[in-house]
């Protein structure tokens, strides 16, 4: 009976769980990321779009 509580002691529940935890908070603030950069080229490029025209 003390095997199975220590097999699930907070501390490895923890150590099982932080590496998920942290990859998926990666993942989520690449994704933020990538969908900033877009958004801003996109109003970067639409702002300059008027001046194609002139050679500038």
């Amino acid at each position: 009976m003390a095997n199975k509580n220590q097999d699930m002691s907070p501390n490895r529940v923890l150590n099982m769980f932080l590496p998920i935890v942290g990859a998926v908070f990666i993942a989520v603030i690449s994704i933020l990321y990538i969908l900033y950069k877009s958004w801003s080229n996109k109003i970067y490029f639409e702002k300059w779009k008027d001046y194609e025209d002139c050679g500038v």
